[in-house]
């Protein structure tokens, strides 16, 4: 089994793309990643087109097995670096989507010293499981670092609600800002 395993990371790469011509090359894939990925998310993908996820955007982090687009982080510049969006292609077997899964925890361990997010629903438990939960940020900072309408704080001193596309999501901001 482990040299399984060690097979299996020699066929993924990770690149971070940030130039627009780069974006553009990819986009459509991108795009069709996270749109698929968000279909199931109430408040679904922030971004109506690829073009806007490219002009909208300062970073992607692209994740490739044998050269195809498996996995995606999507980032902003806003307060800082702001990851916006993630996906894994559901089309992969439970063992590369448990090793993209692996690759990804890597890549939040190293960026929750540097960037933040917003998350809610299954990326929230996600990110809390990889160790997101010691740089889980005071809920009085959400008005701030959005810079949204939060419509409240939630008495855990953690969570906060807002209305996303339309729905009131219970959301949490986990990383740091600068």
């Amino acid at each position: 089994m482990k040299y399984q395993t060690l097979v299996a990371f020699d066929r993924l790469e990770s690149d971070m793309v940030t130039s627009m011509a780069e974006k553009s090359y990819i986009a459509d894939d991108v795009y069709t990643l996270l749109d698929k990925a968000y279909s199931t998310v109430k408040g679904g993908l922030h971004f109506v087109s690829p073009d806007e996820l490219i002009s909208k955007t300062s970073q992607w982090r692209v994740l490739y097995l044998d050269g195809n687009i498996v996995g995606v982080i999507i980032y902003k510049a806003k307060q800082g670096l702001k990851m916006v969006a993630m996906a894994i292609s559901d089309s992969l077997s439970y063992s590369f989507r448990t090793h993209i899964k692996t690759m990804l925890s890597h890549i939040f361990q190293i960026t929750f010293r540097n960037s933040w997010m917003e998350v809610s629903e299954g990326a929230e438990k996600f990110i809390l499981k990889i160790g997101g939960e010691k740089f889980i940020m005071s809920n009085t900072l959400a008005s701030q670092l959005t810079q949204k309408n939060i419509l409240s704080l939630d008495s855990d001193g953690k969570h906060y609600y807002r209305e996303i596309n339309g729905v009131i999501k219970r959301k949490i901001i986990i990383g740091t800002f600068r």
